[in-house]
């Protein structure tokens, strides 16, 4: 086959991340740049809970490479950092010892052979702190417990190639969640057959999401064994409910779980769900618009993992499916 051609445009990713304590609260932050406009684009900030400077650091660029492919995942990407590690050990330069960010690398690497395969490219920069002023600021907020999704537009009628100093307050585009409502992101987790691979679903959990990520589960006992031990893991209590058990009468989607799912929307964060095959699949057909005859078409497998994002402008993702590395 091939290669795709990619769409020629060009952006810039610069992402920043920090800990106050390192280990210590960690958040990161992003934002996808024209270069040729100076215009911002996207702004993203996350806190992180507890976790090192490098985490937070990788952290950003993730987001950040996740957001280009959103945009456009044929085009042409720099990534500008102020992190010689993430710089050296992305371009191939350093080697990478540490398990926490081998992770981290390889799942990056995988977001830039996805723009690789659009027929983009992605490139890396090392800056100085001073030029990376942005995203140092976005992953101050981050640390300071706030949470940033915002898409930016050009003001209306502002000429192309005006400089980027000069970009008015009203680009930002309007949120479709209520003021101080926070995007999804959505872990599901599909309860394993057997409790002697719990361990396994929670140490992988514990690898995504941080610490102090709400918790749901279905009311079934082992469904309800894993919730109560990843909540335990994540220093809170875990919310069961027959809701997120994907049994109701009838064949296709639950709706039960359709109206849990559409509740976190409403709420926003960052939540981990305990449910059934038939739960993971019923918010992925809401989300992905599956018809009903094709519900059972996506493979998931007990102990799976599945992540949905929900942002600001109510537009949902999967980032994955069925992943099941853990369970090797």
């Amino acid at each position: 086959m091939p290669a795709s051609r990619g769409s020629g445009r060009r952006l810039v990713i610069e992402a920043d991340g920090g800990s106050r304590g390192n280990p210590g609260v960690a958040g990161y932050g992003a934002l996808v740049r024209d270069p040729t406009t100076g215009s911002v684009l996207v702004e993203l900030a996350e806190p992180l809970g507890q976790a090192s400077n490098n985490v937070a650091e990788y952290s950003g660029l993730l987001a950040g490479l996740r957001a280009v492919i959103d945009l456009d995942p044929g085009a042409s990407v720099r990534v500008r950092m102020d992190s010689k590690l993430v710089v050296e050990q992305m371009s191939g330069r350093w080697k990478i010892k540490h398990e926490d960010m081998r992770r981290l690398a390889l799942e990056a690497r995988d977001l830039c052979a996805e723009i690789s395969d659009a027929g983009g490219s992605v490139d890396f920069e090392w800056i100085p702190r001073e030029k990376n002023k942005d995203a140092d600021a976005l992953s101050n907020d981050a640390m300071d417990g706030k949470s940033v999704h915002r898409i930016l537009t050009q003001a209306e009628g502002e000429p192309d190639g005006q400089d980027a100093d000069d970009l008015a307050p009203e680009a930002v585009s309007a949120s479709a969640f209520p003021e101080g409502v926070r995007p999804l992101r959505l872990l599901l987790v599909q309860a394993p057959l057997h409790a002697a691979v719990t361990p396994r679903v929670v140490t992988a959990v514990r690898g995504l999401v941080p610490s102090g990520a709400a918790v749901v589960g279905a009311g079934d006992a082992l469904a309800e064994k894993v919730a109560s031990d990843l909540a335990d893991a994540l220093g809170v209590h875990a919310e069961i409910a027959d809701a997120w058990s994907g049994q109701a009468p009838g064949d296709g989607a639950d709706a039960r779980v359709r109206t849990a799912y559409h509740s976190l929307v409403a709420t926003g964060g960052t939540v981990v769900a305990v449910t059934s095959r038939r739960g993971v699949l019923s918010v992925l057909s809401e989300v992905l618009g599956t018809p009903v005859e094709r519900f059972w078409a996506l493979a998931t497998a007990p102990g799976s993992l599945t992540a949905v994002e929900v942002w600001e402008d109510g537009s949902a993702s999967v980032a994955f499916t069925n992943r099941t590395a853990h369970l090797a």
